[in-house]
């Protein structure tokens, strides 16, 4: 998965501009926005992940980099 879908939900949920090196918290993000995003990623691309990734990985190209992981991989991510 690309960082392109991940960074326009962001950038929805957000209401600013987001690039790959940007950290999520900086931007304004808080555990609301972060549950939004989460709910948004399921909804719109199918992938279940929990809070705690984007809590624990706030930047854009990280959080993407661990949706990515096989399942195995990513315990979090069920």
């Amino acid at each position: 998965m690309g960082t392109t879908a991940v960074a326009e939900i962001w950038q929805e949920v957000l209401g600013v501009p987001v690039a790959d090196d940007d950290d999520f918290f900086a931007l304004g993000g808080q555990s609301l926005a972060a549950m939004e995003v989460v709910a948004a990623l399921r909804r719109r691309l199918g992938v279940t992940v929990r809070v705690r990734v984007l809590l624990e990985h706030p930047v854009l190209a990280d959080f993407v980099a661990q949706l990515a992981l096989p399942e195995e991989h990513a315990p979090d991510r069920i």
